[in-house]
């Protein structure tokens, strides 16, 4: 069986390691972090991750939608997990409407992510 691989797209440096861990300790392969939807575009565009972890609220105040919407014009059947502590409707409408394959809410349980996962 062929190694999942993950990119994360997550601006808190702890938050990303904490999401980075139990990707690996699951078997994944982590691409790589970025902090905001162009640095997730520079840095993921040439490897095409199977699962994309991202959250809603990024640096430089681009967001998770842009990175799903950039990314599955490159890779329709990319795989997309927000994990956000948003609570404004208004994010979480745009979230809905990118059609990510879960939302999982911050704080985060490592279960969730495995589940996702594995």
């Amino acid at each position: 069986m062929d190694e999942t691989t993950v990119a994360i797209v997550e601006d808190e440096v702890l938050i990303a390691l904490d999401l980075q861990f139990p990707c690996e300790e699951a078997g994944c392969c982590v691409l790589g972090i970025a902090t905001t939807a162009a640095g997730a575009q520079q840095k993921f565009s040439d490897v095409l991750p199977d699962v994309r972890i991202t959250d809603m609220d990024l640096a430089d105040s681009s967001d998770g939608v842009e990175v799903v919407e950039h990314m599955r014009i490159l890779r329709p059947d990319v795989a997309f997990i927000f994990v956000t502590a948003t609570t404004a409707l208004g994010k979480l409408h745009r979230i809905a409407a990118a059609r990510p394959d879960r939302v999982l809410k911050k704080p985060l349980r490592v279960e969730d992510l495995f589940d996702e996962l594995l």
